[in-house]
């Protein structure tokens, strides 16, 4: 599936640029989350060539549309400019340049909040790439040790969906990987009580829609685990632990990030991540 992906960005006759571009930009989110992350730059450039190609001839073509397709047209630009500097932020995150992806993000944040999110004239597509920079945004701060800014942003990701919901934000995958990270900072603050609720949430969520042998379910079974562990509870967080692995390998198999054999704690699992920040896209 992946190789296929792969030689359709290669090598595709373009002959709609328009939704060649989005089926690059989607293809990023996919190939990070299958850790598959060497051929991520050379995607970023090539979504960033599409892009210069679409600006060109929407120059040459001196675009005057009505006012309600005009602003369309401008939110798309806008999202465009702001998701590439998401996926630049992303890859300097992969180097730990931590400092420069900071940066790139809060342009992105701030290219964002150029175009209206008044919740009648809001987009599904502009509002959850706006919740979801504050999602990554957030990510950063905790990479940089930063928790206070951290919670701040998340919270601003989370109440961004929570404020345009009619657009069906509040069930999107995007919301689970929220969770999750919120999951892991009240872990963190040592919140036992609240972050037990949140897992539930996500579990809930993803039996109604994808169900128990998915890839959602194992890390909603590995958090489970690492909060046991956090409480001090090991026989509970084993049988997590040995869940999550067993659908994670079933899966991606047993060589990726998520399963080693380099375990911290007296379980003794292959699990050793035990607090994973996913970003959105």
């Amino acid at each position: 599936m992946i190789d296929s992906l792969i030689s359709i960005a290669e090598h595709v006759i373009v002959d709609s640029p328009e939704y060649f571009l989005l089926f690059l930009q989607d293809m990023f989110p996919y190939l990070e989350k299958y850790l598959v992350t060497d051929y991520l730059p050379k995607l970023v450039d090539r979504i960033e060539y599409m892009m210069n190609q679409l600006e060109q001839v929407e120059k040459s073509c001196k675009i005057n549309d009505a006012n309600s397709s005009v602003s369309e047209h401008s939110n798309s630009n806008v999202c465009n400019r702001a998701l590439l500097l998401d996926y630049k932020a992303e890859l300097l995150v992969m180097k730990k340049d931590y400092k420069t992806a900071l940066k790139k993000r809060q342009k992105a944040i701030n290219i964002m909040e150029s175009t209206p999110l008044d919740s009648e004239k809001a987009d599904l597509r502009t509002v959850n790439l706006f919740s979801n920079l504050y999602n990554n945004l957030s990510n950063i701060y905790v990479l940089m040790k930063n928790p206070s800014d951290a919670a701040t942003a998340l919270e601003k990701a989370i109440s961004i969906r929570s404020q345009h919901s009619k657009l069906g934000l509040t069930e999107s995958h995007d919301l689970l990987q929220q969770l999750i990270n919120l999951t892991n900072m009240l872990i963190l603050a040592k919140n036992y009580d609240m972050a037990a609720q949140i897992p539930t949430l996500y579990e809930n969520t993803v039996l109604e829609h994808e169900g128990s042998q998915t890839f959602d379910y194992g890390i909603c079974q590995f958090m489970n685990g690492v909060l046991a562990l956090s409480e001090g509870i090991p026989a509970k967080a084993e049988n997590y632990l040995l869940t999550a692995e067993s659908i994670i390998t079933d899966i991606m198999g047993t060589d990726n990030e998520y399963t080693t054999y380099n375990c911290p704690d007296a379980v003794n699992l292959r699990l050793s991540i035990l607090f994973v920040y996913i970003p959105c896209f």
